[in-house]
């Protein structure tokens, strides 16, 4: 296996051949990296896409400075190269490694995906032969490292079964530390132990999912019809971990080499919704719900932004509205960042003048555009899903929204809902013209409207987990 110095030599002389070489050479303002030989345990983070894409994503910044808050574990991170780097580094046999010691992936004790959502399975695995690991579990020994997963997608992971070794089903922040002990439990003894003991040891911790000790049986129609334990002493359910309180957020945000897609400090406000739409994985698995103080808002948002220095903050929820403090929070948010060129965004927010009148106490801080949700453009749809907003609340909303200084809306929709029609398609396009027109009348010409039109998925745990994808056959 090629040591950190052997892989950084070979780095030399394919780095200028690749696009963005920022993405594969570690380094970052805030990246952690501890001394490797004095860690215990050492776990690598994978965010199972590009660079530029996984660096901004909140769970594994999360989860990175849960475990480098510890004295006895180490952090890394890595990520999936572009088909150029790929091709290369194949050609090269430089094993995928982690940003902050150049170390290869197996040589972590522990290897963690997070899988937000499901295209990224095929990722996964070629990550793994990428790392020279086995891509099936089966295929592993105690030589190799344990490969868990998390993330909203990993609350089915039947698809991804024969690769993963322990799935933590829920909320990671304490979970991977019952994950760590048990594996450095393992690591520091002196006694032979098997990889199945180990398994079955993290088969105990509340909300960890192992698949070697499980048989799942399906119906006909390829649904599962039950998973049943095999091994004696491993439960029948596995409940997902929940956070009853949410840890301090993270304060030092890794400021990345290259553009990404969201470069700016993001701050939790609150977890959880209870809107119940019914597309919404997102909803459906993060309840309860719980909010942060707005005093421990203002103060993490503050510190973040002067230990990076970006000059954008979102304060993130699955509804910003439905925090009990928003109006205080805007206000305090207004005052500690007065003076300072900073954006701040309050995404998620409803379709009503609230909203509105929530952004335009932020004056000094808003951005050019506002971005609203409607999912559906016709109050039908909007029925089915569970998002019900009448027309003209839409209409008399961004028309405020115009009125009041933006230039820019985004609309988002999604398409392939169930029982949609044509008709229904054509509504987003019927929405977004009287959107332009209402606004041209308050605001001139000047407006602008981007409408983004994504395809639903059914979802895990949802009110349509079992509703077909729509297909180009549907719409001859």
């Amino acid at each position: 296996m090629l040591t950190p110095e052997q892989i950084e030599t070979k780095l030399d002389r394919i780095l200028l051949k690749v696009q963005k070489p920022g993405r594969y050479v570690g380094g970052e303002l805030n990246s952690t990296v501890k001394n490797w030989d004095k860690a215990q345990t050492k776990v690598a983070f994978v965010f199972p896409d590009i660079y530029d894409i996984g660096v901004s994503n909140v769970g594994l910044k999360i989860l990175y400075d849960q475990i480098n808050q510890r004295e006895d574990a180490l952090a890394e991170r890595a990520y999936a190269p572009w088909v150029d780097m790929e091709a290369l580094m194949r050609e090269h046999e430089i094993p995928l490694y982690s940003l902050e010691s150049k170390q290869p992936l197996a040589c972590f004790d522990i290897i963690g995906f997070t899988l937000p959502y499901e295209t990224l399975y095929t990722n996964a695995l070629n990550i793994l032969d990428l790392a020279g690991i086995p891509v099936r579990s089966a295929g592993r020994n105690e030589k190799h490292p344990i490969i868990i997963a998390g993330g909203h997608s990993a609350t089915n992971p039947e698809p991804m079964h024969a690769f993963i070794d322990a799935f933590a089903i829920g909320e990671g922040e304490e979970v991977i530390h019952d994950i760590v002990n048990v594996v450095q439990k393992y690591k520091k003894s002196n006694i032979l132990f098997s990889r199945e003991e180990l398994l079955l040891a993290l088969s105990q911790i509340p909300g960890v999912y192992v698949p070697k000790f499980y048989n799942t049986e399906y119906f006909e129609d390829g649904t599962v019809a039950h998973t049943l334990p095999t091994t004696p002493g491993v439960p029948k359910v596995v409940n997902k971990r929940i956070v009853a309180r949410l840890l301090p957020p993270p304060l030092k945000f890794i400021v990345p080499n290259i553009e990404v897609i969201h470069n700016r400090v993001s701050v939790e406000i609150m977890r959880g919704c209870t809107r119940g739409c019914r597309f919404c994985q997102a909803g459906m698995i993060t309840r309860p719900v719980r909010e942060r103080s707005v005093q421990e808002i203002v103060d993490a948002a503050d510190e973040a932004v002067r230990s990076t220095g970006f000059e954008e903050l979102a304060l993130m929820s699955l509804s910003s509205s439905d925090y009990t403090y928003i109006n205080e929070l805007v206000d305090a948010i207004s005052k500690r960042f007065e003076g300072r060129k900073l954006s701040v965004n309050l995404p998620s927010l409803r379709i009503e003048s609230v909203s509105v009148d929530l952004m335009n106490k932020l004056k000094q801080h808003r951005s050019a555009g506002f971005t609203l949700a409607p999912e559906a453009a016709s109050e039908r749809m909007r029925r089915i899903i569970n998002k019900f907003i009448p027309d003209e609340d839409i209409i008399n909303t961004t028309r405020d929204i115009y009125s009041r200084g933006w230039t820019t809306i985004k609309l988002y929709f999604m398409i392939g809902h169930p029982s949609e029609t044509l008709e229904d398609v054509q509504a987003i396009v019927d929405l977004c013209r009287r959107v332009i027109d209402e606004g041209r009348k308050v605001a001139g010409w000047r407006i602008k409207l981007h409408a983004g039109v994504s395809t639903f998925v059914p979802k895990p745990q949802t009110p349509f987990q079992w509703v077909a994808c729509d297909t180009r056959e549907k719409y001859p």
